[in-house]
């Protein structure tokens, strides 16, 4: 697996394909695609994740273009920091292996037998060296200071991934908890920010949002002390919802407890 050659701030540093990622950490290519795109739709600068493609043998002979990305170092960092530590450190790793072959790698040894044309290559290839050590070591303060980041990342990452995992239901008692709150309190903020109102004894939507799918209404079968039944309705949030109270309190600094 050779590294890949990728521009960044108008260098060139040695950055990883998606197909690279893929095999070092051990996932689905599809996989890597996918937690690239998820990244970008949640405004990662797609300028640290280039599209690109490369031919894939078919079974019946022949070739197609399959998509896949060519990631800058940084983005290389930014995609490690929503994988686990034994991931993230395996492509650490292997960015800090290609910074060291580019290093150590050497070009043609000269002619001796012309003089000035060893003269000359020498001073090119010392030259170029140099120009190669200034790269590598900006890749490599560049790998650190990113790597630096990657824990202060992971809260909001893991946040995120803890609702897109979870396709059921929530109480509001559960997503209160995640802020801190009690369901009480987290209710009236959200009537504060005019995201619910109260009808009955059950909080509902404002209008704007109820065709939004950010809220179910769930009948729970009530027994009463004479024995009668009765239904009540309870509100629960969908995961699509819960991403919506995310990113609306977050307007306000209002952030979940993994993240404050």
């Amino acid at each position: 697996m050779s590294n890949e050659v990728i521009r960044f701030n108008d260098q060139q540093v040695s950055g990883m394909t998606s197909l690279q990622i893929a095999e070092v950490t051990g996932r689905q290519h599809s996989h890597v695609i996918r937690d690239i795109r998820n990244l970008i739709e949640r405004g990662a600068s797609e300028s640290n994740f280039g599209l690109s493609s490369y031919k894939q043998r078919q079974p019946n002979g022949g070739t197609k273009d399959v998509p896949m990305y060519e990631l800058t170092p940084k983005g290389c960092l930014i995609l490690a920091s929503g994988y686990n530590v034994v991931l993230r450190e395996k492509i650490i790793d292997k960015l800090e292996e290609y910074q060291q072959q580019e290093r150590t790698s050497m070009t043609a040894i000269p002619d001796f037998s012309n003089p000035a044309e060893a003269a000359r290559a020498w001073a090119e290839q010392y030259e170029q060296k140099m120009l190669e050590a200034k790269r590598a070591d900006a890749a490599e303060q560049q790998v650190y200071a990113l790597s630096q980041e990657i824990e202060s990342m992971q809260p909001k990452v893991s946040y995120y991934d803890t609702i897109l995992n979870n396709r059921s239901t929530v109480l509001t008692t559960q997503i209160a908890l995640d802020y801190g709150m009690s369901a009480k309190a987290f209710n009236k903020k959200l009537f504060e920010l005019r995201i619910q109102h109260k009808v009955g004894d059950q909080w509902i939507l404002y209008a704007p949002y109820l065709p939004m799918g950010y809220m179910h209404s769930k009948p729970v079968e009530i027994t009463h002390n004479n024995g009668t039944k009765s239904i009540k309705y309870n509100s629960e949030w969908t995961q699509k919802g819960r991403l919506f109270l995310y990113d609306e309190l977050k307007k306000k600094n209002i952030l979940p407890l993994i993240e404050q």
